[in-house]
């Protein structure tokens, strides 16, 4: 789960201390963490030469009999930091399209008089959206059916309830993206709704199994046309191929619509560079509404005429949160805490910092992670962690440090791997502070930890050991010894001895070599890090523990995005990383995709 207020990947390290991490946690993130239509527009002329008869109402599909599931991530109702006084009721879009999630979500209502679900998108549970999204859906469709009666709108796919990654898309994290099918007529000029998002040609037409449909023009207008003239929400976008584009605003002219209309969709209506080009559905995407802004939701992209920052609202919450900090309540200060990282208040962070001190364990827990997503504070944080005495404050602040990075953090770390720090965690369970200061620093993703952690390979506790040997893994690419190993003395000492030896042939090298020659060593062709060997990459994310972090840290970098694949099973962040490439290799110069790979089969 990628936890509210934490708007980088929470990079998952399969080692023992992650579990006890896990533990340790638990109960601190459980508190977080335009005119009016014409009504001459359709006139006979412009229609198909026989009235056509619209698509019955039906209930929503039964699922497919068979489908790929989405991984459930569990998000399904994200924790939120609400500030007193705040309502808890409506929506609120957090974050961007691409990272953020989705709080209080609501589902698209089925049955639903304007609304219906296609039968294969319906599987898969993406219909849950913001409030805002929800309303221009029921205003458009409302809007479509008074101009073509018993027209219901194809709905694809939005959002998971608590928002989040999705497999078939880049961005619908936030519930301010949906797709919608297209309208589409049979050969006989009768209205159908389409089996599936088909995918047309430049004149409109789809010919395949399930038949031949063509593109409804009038009916697509009439759907835009009631989207630009909605309050219901702000459009940013609404996506569509060129040539589908064209049809609607000709339509348009046609149906004697207003300029200002037609104005305004000639800028909305956008094929996307860099992108398949949506000629088999409509790929709406609105702003942030004002709630949504107070909230951390924040717009990338264009900005078009009429756009509302909403930045006064911003501003309100971010005073609030202020306030909030100094409250005699504990829960409020947390709430605080946590709201100023969503916001990215990184200005306060000296006073985000200040809760470092706090009197509450789970306040000091909190400012050390927000300090951490906002990139600052690694010098308070270090100071603070020599004498942290709380157990899951000192985790909290440990594994901080380790997303910063940077030497004043990794000089931290490495200082607290020379001693024995024997922590009690919930439960009674006992450990060494160590074996999570080995995890934190994976997450500098560094060379130069790794003589600190194999002089840690030689400690008298296991568990320091075990997490240290596992970190090993992760930043070398490399696997000297098995987990068994660690839990023997005598074994460890061979271990450790067999982890000197290599460092002392390899420590001159990069990082990335390193990886570059774990790869191959495991099989694969990867000669560099680079897109060309992008499909390899793909399989080893399937592999063993550290190749599969390592490749899909590596895709990350290539990509430029950082979905929680890290967090799923392994076989679905394969998936997952296949279309993705499979779905944009051109525009990245990658090789095509070996057939045996494919998802689009």
């Amino acid at each position: 789960m990628k936890l509210p207020g934490d708007n980088r990947v929470r990079r998952v390290v399969l080692v023992v201390s992650a579990a006890l991490f896990v533990a340790a946690c638990a109960s601190v993130a459980t508190q977080m963490s335009v005119e009016e239509p014409d009504p001459t527009a359709h006139s006979g002329d412009l229609r198909v030469e026989r009235a056509p008869q619209p698509p019955p109402f039906v209930p929503p599909p039964e699922p497919a009999g068979e489908f790929w599931a989405m991984p459930d991530v569990e998000q399904r109702q994200p924790a939120f930091p609400f500030l007193p006084g705040e309502s808890q009721e409506a929506s609120r879009s957090v974050a961007d399209v691409t990272h953020g999630w989705l709080i209080n979500a609501k589902r698209i209502p089925q049955p639903h008089p304007h609304l219906q679900t296609l039968s294969v998108q319906y599987t898969r549970g993406l219909n849950y959206t913001s409030d805002q999204m929800l309303a221009l859906l029921e205003s458009a469709g409302a809007h479509v059916a008074k101009e073509f009666p018993g027209t219901v709108l194809h709905l694809g796919n939005f959002s998971a309830q608590g928002g989040g990654d999705i497999p078939y898309s880049v961005s619908h994290n936030s519930g301010r993206d949906g797709d919608l099918g297209f309208f589409v007529v049979d050969e006989a000029g009768d209205p159908v709704a389409p089996p599936d998002l088909l995918p047309l040609d430049e004149n409109g037409r789809y010919e395949g199994e399930e038949g031949t449909f063509v593109f409804d023009a009038p009916r697509n207008w009439a759907l835009v046309e009631g989207m630009i003239e909605s309050d219901a929400a702000q459009l940013q976008y609404i996506f569509i191929s060129e040539p589908l584009k064209r049809m609607i605003l000709d339509a348009a002219h046609e149906q004697g619509a207003s300029s200002d209309t037609i104005e305004k969709a000639e800028v909305l209506l956008h094929q996307p560079g860099g992108a398949l080009p949506h000629n088999d559905h409509f790929h709406i995407r609105i702003y942030c509404s004002e709630i949504d802004v107070a909230s951390g939701c924040r717009d990338y992209g264009r900005k078009l005429s009429g756009y509302e920052s909403h930045w006064r609202s911003k501003r309100k919450a971010t005073k609030a949160a202020l306030v909030a900090l100094g409250a005699t309540d504990a829960s409020v200060r947390l709430a605080a805490v946590r709201r100023l990282a969503l916001l990215k208040a990184r200005k306060h962070a000296g006073k985000i910092a200040a809760r470092l001190d706090d009197d509450n364990p789970q306040v000091r827990a909190a400012a050390a992670r927000v300090l951490s997503q906002l990139g600052r504070g690694d010098k308070a944080i270090a100071e603070r962690l020599a004498k942290e005495e709380d157990a899951q404050a000192l985790v909290e602040m440990i594994g901080a440090l380790g997303e910063l990075g940077g030497r004043t953090a990794m000089d931290a770390l490495a200082a607290q791997l020379e001693s024995p720090r024997p922590i009690e965690l919930p439960g009674a369970l006992e450990t060494d502070a160590r074996a999570f200061v080995a995890e934190a620093l994976v997450h500098t993703e560094s060379a130069k930890p790794v003589p600190h952690l194999i002089a840690a390979l030689q400690s008298d506790h296991a568990d320091v050991r075990l997490s240290a040997a596992r970190a090993l893994r992760i930043l070398t690419n490399h696997r000297h010894a098995e987990d068994a190993e660690f839990r023997d003395d005598a074994l460890a000492a061979e271990a450790a001895t067999r982890w000197q030896t290599w460092y002392e042939e390899n420590g001159d090298k990069g990082r990335d070599d390193w990886l570059a020659c774990g790869f191959k060593d495991a099989g694969y062709e990867v000669e560099r890090l680079s897109v060309k060997h992008v499909w390899d990459l793909c399989r080893a994310v399937a592999d063993a523990d550290h190749l599969s972090y390592n490749a899909q840290r590596v895709l990350m970098r290539i990509s430029g995005r950082e979905p929680a694949s890290l967090s799923w099973p392994k076989h679905d962040a394969n998936f997952y990383w296949r279309r993705w490439f499979e779905r944009r290799w051109r525009r990245f110069g990658a090789p095509p995709i070996p057939q045996e790979l494919s998802t689009l089969r």
